[in-house]
């Protein structure tokens, strides 16, 4: 076996096990079918362009979805599902903060004594709106794109309080790695039509939770509190394993309240619940 060989046999493994049982001899003789040189096979290495295209291949077969690859296990359809799952919800809570946004700017407006609240990049906190309605409608490079933005907006207003804006943008990052993991070329477009529904209410819920600082997160913790026990009630491990990480994410928002002092008595104990809801077992969906 040369040195050219058996780095692009270090390189496949990238790739799931499960993959590479069928096609790796395969691959590497794809690969070495026009580099012939013994110099090249002695001290070569892949190309960058062969090294990104196992890469992408191992983010889609990592997190397959389900009918793209044969021979798919269960575990990795799981996988790929909830990871697609978290992006929807995360992208949900950033429609929520959006909406809340749009009321306190609305607030802001005219008012000298908010007027620094009126800036121009703080348009970008409307980016998981556009995410969204991208995503729904098949454009999932716009979709990443557009998801990106409340992660950009946490950098421009780094100052004073950047460590804590960070905290509250943690929601946004992990929404935005979600996106671009999950939502392969391979991977399923989310139905619009049950969709559309659910963006609606987070923006609706997020415009009139702007008003009341910090109810508007209670409402939607108790949400993911309340959906999380249905989904433990109907077994469904996909929508189960996907509320207990979005649970995660929504202790950041919660911990932003409790240090500023806001609505304590509901923030915390909500806080807790969302741990114990993150730690609850999830029954598995039986495979036939």
């Amino acid at each position: 076996m040369s040195n050219l060989e058996r780095r692009y046999r270090r390189l496949l493994r990238v790739l799931p096990k499960w993959y590479r049982q069928d096609r790796e001899d395969e691959m590497v003789g794809i690969f070495l079918a026009d580099r012939t040189d013994d110099v090249d096979l002695e001290h070569g290495w892949p190309g960058w362009g062969e090294t990104w295209s196992l890469l992408g291949l191992a983010v889609r077969t990592h997190l397959a979805a389900g009918a793209a690859f044969t021979s798919v296990p269960a575990k990795v359809v799981w996988r790929g599902e909830v990871v697609r799952a978290l992006g929807m919800f995360g992208l949900l809570l950033g429609i929520f903060f959006a909406g809340a946004a749009v009321t306190s700017l609305s607030v802001a407006y005219g008012n000298p004594q908010w007027a620094p609240e009126i800036t121009w990049w703080r348009v970008l906190e409307l980016g998981p709106v556009v995410a969204f309605a991208a995503l729904l409608s098949g454009r999932r490079t716009l979709a990443k794109v557009a998801a990106l933005a409340p992660v950009l907006l946490a950098v421009a207003s780094v100052g004073e309080h950047a460590l804590m804006w960070g905290l509250f943008q943690l929601p946004s990052l992990v929404t935005f790695v979600c996106l671009c993991l999950g939502f392969h070329r391979e991977a399923p477009i989310p139905p619009a039509r049950r969709l559309v529904w659910w963006g609606g209410g987070a923006l609706l819920l997020g415009v009139v939770g702007g008003f009341a600082s910090g109810l508007g997160l209670i409402v939607v913790a108790l949400i993911t509190l309340i959906t999380r026990v249905v989904a433990f009630v109907r077994g469904d491990f996909v929508l189960g394993r996907a509320l207990s990480l979005f649970a995660v994410l929504q202790l950041a928002p919660l911990a932003f309240l409790l240090v500023g002092g806001e609505v304590l008595i509901l923030a915390l104990p909500l806080a807790v619940l969302l741990v114990l809801s993150a730690l609850a077992p999830i029954r598995k969906a039986r495979v036939s």
